[in-house]
């Protein structure tokens, strides 16, 4: 995807004042006018062009009248049957992701930026993945679940697109920049379920170490191959890795790694696991609860919803918190999950 020119790069913004201004028989009219200049323009034009009026074109659909998001609308239309089976021709992601983030953009605004981010993430080369990604990331607390799955899926895919051999010191320090928010918190807790996640032998069934609702968050609801899970699981374990976190904070997404059905997989969960977590403190409270949801699932069945159940994890996982839960004195103390975990020993 070329980069937007700077003229351009400021024409999102200040697209609300200009809906404010004027008539909806004037919008109507510049909507018009765009239609016939995109209509007209070349195919080796069109991406300068989509630069400028893609933004400002959804920026318009805050705009109350139907004939105004109509005409948006028949615009939308045909970029899409122009640009669909051109992927070389970019969208300007660094605008739509501008406009998106505005606090005054109307929900419609967001939910097809949301459509064109995703559409235009696939048009652009390694470099500007790498660069994007991370600020997709450095955002996501602020997006409501549904479009926080598309924005963590997209930066999952491109995680082992881009780093799933090596990350870059350039780009390892822009992901640090998260480190400790809200933001990290969610980006390492999908990184975790997408190391859990395992392809299906069994029709659909929820993989061991998550509830339905999380795998169908990780994978779209379009089961996820082995070859695709192995290059993601890779690439974010390098990417955190290079984050630098506590050990307490990345022990379960290593132990995870290290109980999974990929050797690759395996053998870097455990050459991070030694290199990175040895000094974990086994008696911190909060990761010998993250870990018992590993072993046990959630307890209190009857108060959440099927969909939202976590099922225990597979045999090789459990296996392995087993033996450390046997090391840590708070493991030992924490009722009734203690007691969980020796009934799922006895009885499976």
């Amino acid at each position: 995807m070329a980069e937007s020119s700077s003229s351009s790069s400021s024409l999102a913004p200040a697209t609300a004042p200009a809906i404010v201004e004027k008539s909806d028989a004037e919008i109507e009219e510049i909507l018009d006018r765009m239609l016939t200049r995109l209509a007209l323009c070349d195919d080796s034009k069109l991406e300068n062009l989509l630069s400028k009026l893609l933004p400002l074109s959804i920026s318009f659909l805050s705009s109350h009248s139907p004939s105004v998001r109509k005409k948006v609308i028949e615009i939308l239309s045909h970029v899409n049957k122009r640009v669909k089976h051109e992927p070389e021709i970019g969208l300007p992601l660094s605008e739509l992701w501008e406009l998106y983030m505005q606090a005054q953009s109307a929900p419609m605004v967001k939910n097809f930026c949301i459509v064109y981010i995703e559409m235009a993430f696939e048009r652009l080369n390694i470099e500007e993945k790498e660069t994007m990604t991370p600020i997709l990331v450095a955002h996501i607390s602020k997006l409501p679940p549904q479009h926080q799955e598309i924005i963590l899926r997209i930066t999952v895919k491109e995680i082992g697109n881009c780093h799933s051999a090596q990350i870059s010191d350039e780009v390892a320090t822009k992901y640090r920049l998260i480190h400790g928010s809200l933001d990290s918190e969610i980006f390492l807790e999908f990184c975790l379920h997408t190391v859990l996640y395992q392809p299906s032998s069994q029709g659909g069934a929820c993989p061991p170490g998550l509830s339905v609702a999380q795998s169908d968050r990780v994978s779209g609801k379009q089961p996820l191959k082995s070859d695709v899970l192995l290059i993601r699981k890779l690439g974010i374990l390098n990417v955190v890795e290079a984050m630098e976190l506590a050990p307490e904070v990345v022990y379960p997404l290593y132990i995870a790694a290290c109980a999974d059905c990929q050797e690759a997989v395996v053998k870097r969960g455990e050459e991070l696991l030694k290199k990175k977590a040895s000094g974990v403190n086994l008696d911190d409270a909060n990761l010998i609860n993250r870990l018992f949801l590993l072993f046990n699932g959630n307890a209190e069945v009857e108060r959440i919803t099927p969909e939202s159940r976590v099922i225990p994890g597979n045999p090789a996982l459990r296996a392995r918190l087993m033996s450390i839960f046997c090391r840590s004195i708070a493991a030992a103390n924490c009722f009734p999950s203690t007691l969980q975990c020796i009934f799922g020993c006895i009885y499976g």
